[in-house]
């Protein structure tokens, strides 16, 4: 099972609430948004073949993340 962390920041309690509104008539979420940036933050920051040797770790963890990975990859790109 991969081990996952919890990110937890402080930000002002209106522009959360704004968010919040904006992205569900969006049809999305501030969870799923902040996971794409932090996402889109990963493969900006972390070398290629880090992160290929990281994504065959998870792989051989967990066969469902292949499945997973390959939906962001395709919606990020």
């Amino acid at each position: 099972m991969i081990k996952k962390e919890e990110v937890k920041i402080k930000y002002p309690s209106a522009r959360i609430k704004a968010l919040r509104s904006v992205l569900k008539k969006k049809n999305t979420t501030l969870e799923a948004e902040m996971l794409d940036c932090l996402y889109q933050l990963y493969k900006k920051h972390v070398n290629a073949g880090v992160r290929e040797f990281i994504e065959e770790m998870e792989e051989s963890e967990e066969p469902a993340i292949r499945k997973a990975r390959a939906s962001i990859t395709q919606a990020t790109d």
